[in-house]
């Protein structure tokens, strides 16, 4: 999978991955199953929006997929900065594997045999889900879409764990494939610069989560 550079103003784009779920803490792949936040999952997205609003960041909206642990989540980030207009995606979505979702990664990996099926096709679809090569491809169309949208503006980005990192892999390095460079923790916050070419700035910054906020452990989404 390639991607194909698109010339832009430069644009900033702030990349965040939802705040905790009891799904994430417990290891189980929910993706496209709506879960709500846990207590310390709404306590990073606070600490995520205070730095936000620390820095002085003019927002000029955010996108979001429409999931219910990343709309919370833009939810609490568009109260404490200005209140920019919130758009829901679903293009921006988490991979969405159909009838193997609820299962532990464990699971998926070993008795599944996700990882190593993708690995040899890219176009394998677990049943009722989407195969790697839609996730991918829906995903950077939306990212396209948004820096188009907003030239020269800074714009916040709610999506899930294995988007982003899918995403990243797509923009950064053109093969997605290699989603596990580019992991990211909960409400961590990664930075594009997008212009001629799409440039990763920061990625999977959480120095403003203290102690109490921060995740348990990375899961995917």
């Amino acid at each position: 999978m390639h991607l194909m550079d698109t010339i832009y103003p430069q644009t900033t784009l702030l990349l965040i991955r939802h705040g905790e779920t009891h799904a994430n803490a417990s290891g189980t792949w929910q993706g496209s199953t709506n879960s709500p936040l846990t207590e310390r999952g709404r306590l990073q997205v606070e600490f995520l929006t205070q730095r936000l609003a620390g820095e002085g960041r003019t927002v000029s909206a955010i996108y979001t997929s429409p999931l219910g642990r990343a709309r919370q989540t833009a939810d609490i980030l568009a109260s404490g900065l200005g209140a920019p207009p919130i758009v829901a995606d679903p293009g921006l979505a988490e991979f969405h594997l159909g009838e193997w979702e609820g299962l532990s990664y464990d699971a998926l990996r070993f008795d599944k045999g996700l990882w190593d099926k993708m690995a040899v096709d890219p176009h394998f679809t677990a049943p009722g889900g989407e195969s790697a090569v839609t996730f991918a491809t829906r995903l950077v169309s939306s990212f396209r879409t948004i820096a188009s949208q907003h030239p020269g503006q800074t714009t916040i980005i709610v999506s899930h764990g294995g988007a982003i990192a899918t995403v990243l892999a797509m923009l950064v390095s053109g093969d997605g494939s290699r989603w596990l460079e580019f992991q990211v923790a909960n409400c961590a916050l990664t930075e594009i610069a997008w212009g001629e070419r799409p440039q990763l700035v920061r990625l999977n910054d959480t120095t403003h989560l203290d102690g109490a906020a921060r995740p348990q452990q990375w899961g995917a989404e």
